[in-house]
């Protein structure tokens, strides 16, 4: 029976040993995790940010763009006012109509379009992070709207269109033009000018969706990078109470296997002679 005791101590005491190893290890590899997932999980988060950096920087870009062009298509506005009944003095104002369309407006047209593509490529690639994002669990990150980007997009090409086919009216009705007829200018100006006005103003509400998944990124890596910590700690403090109860079994082993009692009984204290029992 002694023998059996003491087969059953030494495994309880292997056991108590191999979870107390386990349980240290344990911990260790916690903080290892909770700093490979803080840095794969933050760099991701790092990764969208910049993404959105960047078309945000296209759309202010593209703003300034909108506004340049809009500012180009006012001044030829200006100039086309001052024509007058002269058809020798319409002549040069007309070339010089002409070439701020070719020299000015028509590379803004086509600035405006490549930005559009650059900032279309970044707002999908956000997108595609962030859905990836979302299916981690308790995350739900809100995606910006491609749809808007794909009309701007449109709406640029449309833009680009409409400067070239300016500038063919101006070379076709380069007589009627001259001879006073200005409305044929003035007319497709102001519809060009007041569709860069709702391009801006779509521009500018693209602008702020991208603010605001901006500010809610920065906010979800700091969410993550506390979660991680508190469960780190949390699964720190119960394998280190797992660790302590087993240090407390290995002991209760040792005893065991040594022959000794398991729990040490506290001793009585010895009984106070009363002196009529002496007598």
């Amino acid at each position: 029976m002694k023998t059996f005791k003491r087969i059953l101590a030494a495994i309880v005491m292997a056991i108590s040993v191999l979870v107390l190893v386990l349980s240290l290890a344990g911990i260790v590899g916690v903080w290892i995790v909770r700093s490979e997932l803080s840095d794969g999980l933050v760099g991701v988060l790092t990764a969208v940010e910049a993404k959105v950096s960047t078309a945000q920087q296209g759309l202010d870009q593209l703003g300034a763009t909108l506004t340049q062009a809009s500012d180009q298509i006012a001044t030829i506005e200006q100039q086309v006012q001052g024509l007058g009944s002269d058809v020798e003095q319409n002549q040069p104002l007309l070339t010089a109509i002409s070439d701020r369309l070719d020299l000015d407006l028509a590379p803004l047209a086509d600035r405006a379009q490549q930005l559009m593509t650059t900032i279309r490529e970044a707002s999908a690639s956000v997108n595609s992070i962030i859905d990836a994002v979302n299916t981690l669990p308790f995350v739900s990150e809100p995606v910006a709207g491609l749809g808007l980007l794909d009309q701007l997009v449109q709406e640029m090409e449309s833009f680009q269109a409409d400067v070239q086919n300016l500038r063919t009216v101006i070379e076709q009705k380069r007589t009627e033009i001259i001879q006073g007829a200005v409305s044929i200018i003035t007319t497709p100006a102001s519809q060009i000018r007041s569709k860069l006005d709702e391009k801006q103003a779509a521009v500018s509400a693209y602008s702020q969706q991208l603010t605001t998944i901006q500010e809610q990124l920065s906010a979800l890596k700091s969410t993550v990078e506390k979660a991680l910590t508190w469960m780190a700690v949390i699964l720190t403090v119960m394998l280190l109470w797992l660790a302590f109860s087993q240090a407390a079994v290995l002991v209760l082993g040792w005893r065991a296997f040594a022959g000794r009692e398991i729990l040490v009984r506290k001793q009585q204290p010895a009984p106070v002679a009363v002196a009529g029992e002496l007598e």
